[in-house]
C-alpha cells in the first residue's frame, strides 16, 4: 500500500509539472509571437480563420455555423457567416426554393474582404429574386473556398455538392487556378478528400476542436512549424524534379503539353463535366480576370482563351467577365486596389502601379452578378423546369 501511495504521488507530481510547463510555454508563446496588432482592439477577439484542417499541409471546406469578423488584412475586417453546411450563406439550404444554384470556386467566389451580402453569389440571388418577381424564388449557395482549383471543386461536388441537388452549378475560374495545379500547390492547398461529417454532432465536435486549435499558441506554433517544414520539403523536391513546367497562366499556353498544369486542369474539368452530366445538373462556367489583365498591354489572356475552348469542347456555356468588367469599371473600382504612379517603364507603369489586394470589390462582384443574371434570364435554360 505504501509503494502504491508513492507511485500515485509521483503521478500527481508529474501531472502537475506537465500542466505547469504547458501553461508556462503557452504564456511565453502568446507574449512573444501572438500579440494582437489590429487597429481596433475589439477585432482581436474575432480575427480567426475557421477552416477545417484535416492535415496541416492542406486546407478544407469552411467550418459550419460561424458568425464573426475576420481580420486577416488588419485594416479591412469583414463579416463572415456560414450555415450548418459550411456554405457562406446566412440562410440554411432550403429545397422549397424553385431554383437552387450552387456557386463553386476559389477566393473570388468566397469573396474575401467583403461581407456575405456583397459576394457575387449573394448579389446574384438578390438580382434573380428581383427579376423573377412573384413568379419564382431562387437560392444561390456559396461554396467558394480560398485556394481551391478544379481538383478540389470536383471532390467537393462529388462528396457534398451533388447531394444538394442544385438546378445549376456555376464554376468560377480565375487564372491562378492553372498555376494552382502545380505539385507544390496541390500538396499544400489541396482539399482533403472524404471530408464528410454525416451528423450534426460530428460537425459540432470538429468545430470545437478547430476553435481550440486556433486559440492555443502551442498548437498554432506546432502547426506553423510543421507547415514550414512541409513547404520547404516540397519546394526542394520541386526544384530537383522540375515537374511543373508550363504552369504560368500569363506567360505561356502549354495546354497541349502532357503533364503540364494546363493538361491536368483540362482532365479534371472533363471529369467534373461528366460527373454533373451523370446527375443531370447543368453547368455554367465563368472566368474572373486578374486586375493585371485590364490594361491593353497588361497580362495576356491565355487562361481565358484556354477555358473558353474547354467549355466549347464540352458543350458548356461560358462567360468571360473581362470585357464586361472593362466596360463597366476600372481597376480601382473593380478591385481592392489603388493606382499609385511611381514607375518609369511602360510595362511596369500599367501592371505594377497599383497597391492593395488583388481581390474584387463589392462593385466588381456586382458586375459579375449582373452579367450572370442577364445570361440566365436571356437563355431561359435554368427556368425551363
Amino acid at each position: 500500500m505504501h509503494s502504491f501511495n508513492i507511485g500515485k504521488k509521483y503521478i500527481l507530481i508529474t501531472a502537475a509539472i506537465s500542466i505547469a510547463a504547458f501553461v508556462l510555454i503557452e504564456l511565453v508563446l502568446r507574449l512573444a509571437f501572438f500579440q494582437c496588432t489590429m487597429p481596433e482592439p475589439n477585432l482581436c477577439n474575432y480575427g480567426v480563420v475557421k477552416y477545417f484542417f484535416n492535415r496541416i499541409e492542406g486546407g478544407g471546406d469552411l467550418a459550419p455555423d460561424q458568425d464573426g469578423v475576420w481580420a486577416i488584412w488588419p485594416h479591412r475586417p469583414y463579416h463572415v457567416q456560414t450555415n450548418s453546411d459550411g456554405l457562406r450563406n446566412v440562410e440554411e439550404f432550403d429545397d422549397e426554393h424553385d431554383f437552387v444554384i450552387l456557386a463553386v470556386g476559389d477566393s473570388f467566389t468566397f469573396g474575401p474582404y467583403v461581407p456575405n451580402e456583397d459576394t457575387w453569389p449573394a448579389q446574384l440571388e438578390r438580382l434573380l429574386d428581383i427579376d423573377l418577381g412573384p413568379r419564382s424564388t431562387a437560392q444561390v449557395l456559396n461554396a467558394g473556398v480560398s485556394g481551391y482549383t478544379i481538383v478540389d471543386e470536383y471532390h467537393y461536388l462529388y462528396e457534398r455538392g451533388i447531394k444538394l441537388e442544385p438546378d445549376l452549378v456555376i464554376i468560377a475560374f480565375f487564372p491562378n487556378d492553372i498555376s494552382d495545379m502545380r505539385t507544390l500547390e496541390r500538396e499544400y492547398l489541396a482539399r482533403p478528400v472524404k471530408q464528410v461529417y454525416p451528423t450534426s454532432y460530428a460537425r459540432w465536435a470538429r468545430s470545437i476542436l478547430t476553435e481550440f486549435e486556433h486559440k492555443s499558441a502551442i498548437l498554432k506554433s506546432a502547426h506553423n512549424l510543421k507547415s514550414y517544414i512541409v513547404r520547404q520539403q516540397l519546394q526542394a523536391d520541386q526544384a530537383i524534379n522540375s515537374v511543373d513546367a508550363n504552369c504560368d497562366p500569363f506567360q505561356t499556353d502549354g495546354s497541349t503539353d502532357e503533364g503540364s498544369c494546363w493538361k491536368s486542369y483540362s482532365d479534371w474539368f472533363s471529369k467534373t463535366v461528366l460527373l454533373l452530366k451523370q446527375h443531370n445538373i447543368p453547368l455554367l462556367l465563368i472566368s474572373i480576370p486578374d486586375y493585371r489583365q485590364f490594361p491593353e498591354i497588361g497580362y495576356q489572356d491565355y487562361a481565358q482563351d484556354f477555358i473558353g475552348e474547354l467549355a466549347a469542347n464540352n458543350g458548356i456555356p461560358y462567360i468571360d467577365m473581362l470585357p464586361h468588367l472593362k466596360i463597366a469599371l476600372d481597376v480601382d473600382a473593380a478591385y481592392l486596389m489603388e493606382y499609385v504612379p511611381h514607375k518609369l517603364s511602360v510595362q511596369e507603369f500599367v501592371t505594377d502601379n497599383y497597391t492593395g489586394n488583388g481581390h474584387m470589390s463589392s462593385y466588381g462582384y456586382r458586375v459579375v452578378a449582373n452579367v450572370i443574371t442577364q445570361h440566365l434570364m436571356d437563355s431561359n435554360k435554368l427556368f425551363e423546369k
